[in-house]
């Protein structure tokens, strides 16, 4: 049996599932019905989106279930002004009240980041997640560590001269951590990862959580086995991305001005 098969009864022939297939695998028999091509079932990408954009549910596809599938709510859709103040309004927290984020609030957020798109729709996106705020100070701690031992002690003298006095600028003392991994043999693990973050921080930007790019743990998870092995991460991995987050304890009036998008049009 096929992977994808079509119910002629509610199949209306507008070809929207052969034209949204991202890599062509269906045809049109004699009376304009779809067809999966024969052999393909090991060339599709179980996107769903033959399942998605059928106006009159008439795809069956054996990985993607209809029911598994809900459909878009109207009275959901976001107006576009809204949408793009989310996106301006978000802001790089570095400040954080010391309450703790749900441990469900986070999974929303992370299970919202599924739909984010990854290359061939692979979806290797991994989440180390530590809640743990003494955790997350350790964590810090081995950062600077590094960095006394490597050259970008002279860059960040003035981060570990603060940190000897009880400053965290490493982590900015969040009360929560979220590092993204991908397979070390993927060529869009990085991509990958850094899509799905970002997805994060709008979500979270949108529960009035908080967050900021960890940029200096990242660079040293890369490059220092101690720092890897605390955070736990398995053989045939890298640490793509990492963020702080928490609640914020400032709360912001204004969108500051940024620069002029930089545009080629040809």
């Amino acid at each position: 049996m096929s992977l994808v098969t079509i119910n002629h009864e509610n199949c209306r022939r507008d070809g929207s599932c052969r034209d949204v297939c991202p890599v062509d695998l269906f045809t049109l028999d004699g009376e304009g019905f779809p067809e999966f091509r024969e052999g393909a079932d090991a060339s599709c990408l179980a996107c769903g989106h033959c399942v998605a954009v059928c106006p009159r549910d008439a795809v069956h596809h054996e990985k993607i279930s209809n029911t598994e599938s809900p459909l878009i709510g109207s009275s959901l859709v976001v107006q576009s002004d809204a949408v793009l103040q989310l996106l301006k309004r978000r802001r790089s927290i570095r400040e954080f009240r010391p309450e703790t984020v749900p441990i469900e609030t986070i999974r929303t957020l992370i299970d919202a980041t599924r739909w984010a798109p990854t290359a061939v729709n692979r979806q290797p996106v991994q989440w180390i997640v530590v809640h743990n705020s003494s955790e997350v100070h350790r964590l810090a701690g081995l950062v600077v560590d590094w960095l006394q031992q490597t050259g970008g002690a002279s860059r960040y003298t003035h981060f570990i001269d603060l940190w000897k006095q009880g400053r965290d600028m490493i982590l900015r003392g969040a009360p929560h951590l979220a590092v993204t991994i991908g397979p070390s043999d993927w060529n869009w693990s990085s991509v990958d990862c850094a899509i799905a973050l970002a997805n994060f921080e709008i979500a979270a930007t949108a529960h009035g959580i908080g967050t900021c790019w960890a940029g200096l743990l990242t660079w040293a998870a890369r490059e220092q086995p101690t720092l890897r092995e605390a955070l736990g991460v398995p053989n045939g991995y890298e640490v793509h991305e990492a963020m702080m987050f928490g609640l914020p304890k400032y709360h912001y009036r204004r969108i500051p001005q940024r620069n002029e998008a930089r545009v080629m049009w040809r």
